[in-house]
């Protein structure tokens, strides 16, 4: 799936950095290659700031209470990461560090 930036939401901002939430069915290795999120600068992006990541294994939840289902359940939730704005291309693409690993386990 491409980048939407409709998935794309900002959580925070405290002025010196913000937080975002991207919500994707793209693998983490495809958010961290160079330039994924085309925008970033038009959004508003700066270096430093933070991009929660949730992977959905194929379809991203649509409403609230598809995100209340039990896990395996409706959208699953495959993978989170959180990822860092390394820099800023001149046409305004965002390039992500690579993940740092929010471990995803169900073993109820």
């Amino acid at each position: 799936m491409a980048y939407s930036d409709s998935r794309l939401t900002c959580l925070a901002d405290y002025k010196v950095m913000k937080v975002w939430l991207l919500d994707t069915v793209d693998a983490v290795a495809t958010l961290d290659t160079a330039g994924y999120i085309s925008d970033a600068a038009a959004l508003g992006m700066s270096k430093g700031d933070e991009v929660k990541v949730r992977v959905w294994t194929t379809t991203i939840p649509a409403a609230t209470s598809e995100l209340k289902t039990a896990a395996g359940v409706a959208n699953v939730l495959a993978d989170a990461a959180t990822m860092v704005v390394m820099g800023l291309s001149t046409a305004g693409a965002a390039d992500l560090a690579d993940e740092t690993a929010i471990t995803v386990t169900n073993t109820d």
